[in-house]
């Protein structure tokens, strides 16, 4: 038997769903809400529950992360969402596991749930496609983070102040060392990490910050699963 709650801020909405997720074999309603913040106890023993949630709802994502993190063995479908690619992100990062968009009928609702129930992912083509972009994005982290490494402790300190706006002047200043000093690390910095100018340079280690804090946050999470 799969456990299902119902969380949308339309009752109406979610009475319908609820009544007719009733008459499909194998499965029933535990509860419906307005919020899912409401069914933090609630659901605690249904360790397996499937959670629908309406995707206007969604914005509440670290809030969803968090109950995920807490209830690990629950699963979550999305409900209604559009196929834009950071929304799906969003959504995946904080545990989703099956989306329906707002055209589906119940019976491919039906098939989601049965999907996530076996851990399997079935979603339309162009969600399909975001989140491999995103694997694909994250799994260039370790070779671009590499490049950053190889960049010395002065360097770093160098290219950031570059990405702060700072002139070569300035970062002298700022480093109190000499102006020929601050033009030689950048020109290491630049030849590191196989730029062009210093913009560059400064928007390369940026984006490799950025993308270290994702792959640390989802491995936490995965840890923490």
């Amino acid at each position: 038997m799969i456990d299902v709650f119902v969380v949308a801020a339309v009752r109406l909405y979610r009475e319908g769903l609820a009544q007719a997720l009733a008459q499909v074999h194998g499965m029933q309603v535990a509860a419906t809400a307005a919020r899912f913040t409401d069914l933090r106890l609630t659901i605690e023993p249904y360790p397996h529950a499937v959670l629908l949630i309406d995707a206007v709802l969604m914005v509440g994502v670290p809030a969803l992360a968090a109950l995920v993190r807490a209830n690990p063995g629950i699963r979550v479908v999305a409900l209604g969402v559009n196929e834009t690619e950071p929304e799906i992100i969003a959504y995946a990062e904080a545990g989703v596991a099956g989306y329906v968009t707002r055209d589906a009928s119940i019976v491919e609702l039906v098939a989601t749930i049965e999907a996530v129930v076996r851990d399997e992912l079935t979603c339309p083509p162009r969600i399909t496609a975001a989140l491999m972009r995103r694997v694909g994005a994250l799994a260039t982290t370790p070779r671009q983070a590499g490049q950053a490494a190889r960049l010395s402790r002065r360097e770093l300190e160098v290219v950031n102040l570059i990405d702060q706006g700072m002139s070569n002047q300035e970062i002298a200043h700022a480093l109190f060392i000499a102006l020929a000093t601050v033009k030689n690390h950048v020109h290491n910095i630049l030849d590191k990490l196989d730029v062009p100018t210093r913009t560059d340079a400064a928007a390369r280690i940026r984006c490799q910050v950025s993308l270290a804090t994702e792959l640390d946050v989802a491995a936490t999470t995965g840890r923490a699963g």
